[in-house]
């Protein structure tokens, strides 16, 4: 992965051994204001050099630069932080998350929002790795990060307790995923995420009699409670190995779900599951949206094979791989438990790789 992206007249990239000199001076520049301020957060002793040389080495430590010059530092981690296992208050969930410490900013770049900059990058390198959870703490004393976090929307949840005794206010925000269109104009999908669960929930609720005709998993889901374990389950996966959940949405307005599931990836194969809500169905949305998780598939993940099953009896389900070109292979016979008791057969279509155009 290119770790670096210019952010107008700056660079932003994983900092280097090189750069240690200049970043311990940034870091001087800020303990020093920390002094004038009376704030405690930092001392003569933290952070010391072997911290930011450590960071360095486990590639957690980013740089801001302008005409090649370091301007900004601080540390990107998804290593956990073992003090806010027992936090003074509740995070939102216990999914993985991402931290960002030892900001700092060179005198000469104070005021111009470089810090929020590198917060929001940090962000993009979490949309990265698939981590939606953004965590962050500070002393009381600490008015500028104060500030910093409150603009960037984090909800206060608790107190911390690091070293020494010294307690700091902690706070976390959802990170939302990139949202793409796929070929429907005023429809677009995203990842769904842990913070989506309610609102996932209460359409299924609202379509029960409809949706649990043909998804046997409608009658187990009895609470929000439950769409989170689901997510959370999914979410907890590293992302290169997880089978992802997305949401079609009109506005800010739930359609679908649309994902993939089983996957087998020794042999390269997935397969996509979905459903769409009776208001939005004949627009031709699914099929888009199946086609788009296709590319995602072939040309993104690395998959060779694709799968879509459907029940007999369900013809418009079953006309969106016929459309797409796939290939029956054949029919499991009572291949699936309906909610009236009774079993029915499943048609099993697939698709290659080699059999679908970029």
């Amino acid at each position: 992965m290119d770790n670096r992206n210019i952010t107008s007249d700056l660079q932003f990239r994983k900092a280097e051994e090189t750069d240690i000199e200049r970043i311990w001076v940034i870091i001087g520049q800020a303990k020093e204001q920390m002094r004038r301020l009376n704030s405690h957060q930092w001392d003569e002793n933290y952070p010391a050099l072997e911290t930011i040389d450590q960071d360095i080495k486990t590639g957690n430590g980013y740089v801001f630069c302008k005409e090649n010059k370091v301007v900004a530092y601080g540390v990107i981690s998804f290593d956990g932080e073992p003090v806010y296992k027992d936090i003074d208050g509740k995070w939102t969930n216990e999914l993985p998350y991402m931290i960002v410490h030892r900001l700092a900013i060179a005198d000469e770049m104070k005021r111009q929002g470089i810090a929020k900059r590198f917060m929001l990058e940090a962000e993009k390198v979490s949309r990265r790795k698939g981590i939606y959870n953004f965590r962050v703490d500070t002393n009381y004393d600490n008015e500028y990060m104060l500030h910093l976090i409150d603009s960037l929307g984090f909800e206060y949840t608790g107190e911390v307790c690091y070293r020494g005794n010294n307690t700091r206010k902690a706070f976390e925000k959802c990170i939302y995923p990139h949202v793409s269109s796929f070929g429907v104009p005023g429809y677009t999908i995203r990842e769904a995420i842990y913070e989506d669960a309610e609102v996932i929930y209460n359409a299924i609720d609202k379509n029960r009699d409809d949706l649990r005709t043909w998804l046997p998993f409608v009658d187990s889901l009895k609470s929000i409670a439950d769409e989170q374990s689901f997510l959370e389950s999914s979410l907890k996966v590293p992302y290169e190995e997880r089978d992802i959940v997305y949401i079609i949405e009109k506005g800010k307005s739930i359609c679908g779900l649309i994902g993939f599931h089983f996957s087998d990836r020794a042999n390269y194969r997935t397969e996509i599951g979905y459903w769409l809500l009776p208001e939005y169905r004949g627009k031709g949305i699914v099929t888009r949206a199946v086609h788009h998780l296709c590319l995602l598939a072939f040309f993104e993940k690395g998959f060779n094979r694709i799968q879509i099953r459907c029940a007999v009896g369900n013809a418009a389900s079953n006309a969106i791989p016929q459309r797409l070109g796939f290939t029956q292979e054949g029919t499991e016979r009572d291949g699936e438990l309906l909610i009236t008791g009774e079993y029915t057969d499943i048609n099993v279509y697939s698709i290659l790789k080699k059999e679908i155009a970029e």
